[in-house]
């Protein structure tokens, strides 16, 4: 259950139009589940935007992870890319190793969720515990940036999210 007292918000990108996005790398030591949440604020221009969910070894703070690798199998993800501003109703799909596409459809607020269980999604067993998240240029008409709300494991204490 989300509860602002209880859980960590952790921003992962710089939120500005146009550009390529490489997103801070997060540390999930001690976090149950993560949401990367990903709002795109679509304008006139028919940019395909393609986002990277990454793990690496190290480099919690830093757009730059350590052994940078894609996820091990599929998570689910959630997403409305066409009438987010007027429906909160999401579609349930799978993000085949982290990645998602999303369409060109112009004048629409977009947003993604990826559900991400460490113990499921990622190679915990090897070190692989920071998550960042990447995106294809943006496009000069259109806005958009992520965060990650995080669940903490019950025995746990809260992540430190930016230092290994």
């Amino acid at each position: 259950m989300f509860h602002p007292e209880f859980n960590c918000i952790a921003n992962l990108t710089v939120w500005s139009a146009d550009d390529t996005r490489d997103g801070k790398f997060i540390s999930l030591k001690n976090v149950h589940k993560a949401y990367i949440c990903v709002i795109i604020k679509q304008g006139a221009d028919a940019t395909v935007h393609t986002l990277t969910l990454k793990q690496a070894t190290a480099g919690a703070g830093t757009a730059t992870g350590t052994s940078e690798k894609a996820l091990l199998v599929a998570c689910p993800v959630y997403y409305n890319e066409a009438s987010w501003e007027s429906s909160n109703l999401l579609t349930l799909g799978s993000a085949a190793l982290g990645v998602h596409i999303m369409g060109v459809d112009q004048s629409r607020a977009k947003l993604v969720i990826f559900e991400v269980d460490p113990a499921q999604h990622m190679d915990l067993a090897n070190g692989f515990d920071c998550i960042g998240i990447d995106f294809t240029d943006l496009g000069a008409a259109n806005l958009g940036g992520a965060f990650a709300i995080l669940i903490p494991s019950r025995v746990a204490p809260l992540p430190t999210v930016y230092s290994d």
